[in-house]
């Protein structure tokens, strides 16, 4: 079988929805996409510099996405994605690839943040076999775990009171910019965490089709008026029209530091929770790292999540010379 590799554009992004379709059918790794999804990921990327795919015939065999974050610091994590279709696996595409994008991200990297170390990194979902195999085999290591959780929406979930001190209320148009530098203080020492731009922000929330700001929640400190925590929750129509289940995706919440381990966040989410409940949502999903020093895995699971499958955070170095 001879393969045909070259960049993607975006007249191939059904090609890539389709294999990643077919792949997640055989992988059950409850990550959905749609073509919006997959347009808006190509539209973040520089597709001839930052994608690839391998063809055989028409047929799209495998293909490959690399995504840098804006104003890395410390270390360039640069994100790699790409998948195999399950008609072309155990012929090697896979081990051809993950390097090809790991020489795409170094060539980004060099041309952006030459002066940070570089780290290649790529998700895998823990049960996926093969795909653990394939990147162990690199070299990839484990560098951090992420659980994703769920919870079914349903009259039984408790409404948590807001401590003395602080207010709740909804997300306006109006506190954007306020609300995103709370976000970047919050998750200031998180691991793999980086500022968001003005511009990222609103490409995640503000200016996204899949933000739901009648979900989502801000906690004032009553006597500043200053927002100190946040819930912000988006909405992936892909995963009703292919499951038939209205998930609720909480997509960031948190707290500022001097205002942790007071049950503010614990107050944030079941307002976001009996909320969606409200508005016909039937669960509620997030991701959590398993080291996250802040508990939040804790408040999680005291308000009902329970583990659905856990992803993997694989990182490479990359020698730069």
């Amino acid at each position: 079988m001879e393969l045909v590799w070259r960049p993607l554009t975006t007249a191939d992004i059904p090609a890539v929805t389709a294999l990643y379709t077919a792949a997640e059918a055989a992988d059950d790794t409850g990550e959905l996409l749609s073509e919006e999804d997959f347009a808006q990921s190509f539209g973040k990327a520089d597709l001839p510099a930052a994608s690839v795919g391998a063809f055989a015939g028409s047929a799209l065999a495998a293909y490959g996405l690399v995504e840098q974050r804006d104003d890395p610091s410390l270390v360039n994590r640069v994100r790699l994605d790409g998948m195999v279709h399950p008609d072309f696996r155990r012929r090697g595409i896979g081990r051809a690839l993950m390097p090809h994008m790991v020489d795409q991200a170094r060539s980004l990297h060099l041309a952006a943040a030459s002066d940070l170390p570089l780290v290649a990194s790529t998700m895998v979902e823990s049960r996926s076999a093969g795909h653990v195999a394939l990147v162990s085999s690199l070299g990839f290591t484990a560098d951090r775990h992420f659980h994703e959780m769920e919870v079914q929406l349903g009259e039984s979930l408790a409404q948590v009171p807001m401590p003395e001190g602080y207010a709740i209320r909804p997300f306006s148009a109006a506190d954007p910019d306020e609300v995103r530098q709370v976000v970047n203080a919050a998750f200031a020492e998180h691991w793999g965490s980086t500022p968001r731009t003005t511009e990222e922000f609103a490409a995640s929330f503000t200016d996204s089709l899949r933000f739901q700001p009648s979900t989502s929640f801000l906690a004032l400190d009553r006597a500043s008026g200053a927002v100190i925590g946040f819930v912000l929750a988006r909405y992936y129509p892909v995963v009703e029209e292919m499951t038939g289940v209205r998930e609720l995706w909480i997509g960031d919440i948190g707290t500022l530091d001097e205002h942790r381990g007071r049950g503010v966040a614990s107050a944030l989410l079941s307002w976001t929770l009996a909320r969606g409940h409200e508005q016909g949502y039937h669960r509620a999903g997030l991701s959590v790292d398993t080291a996250n020093s802040t508990g939040a895995l804790g408040v999680y699971e005291r308000a009902g999540f329970k583990v659905a499958r856990t992803w993997i955070d694989y990182g490479l170095p990359v020698d730069l010379g």
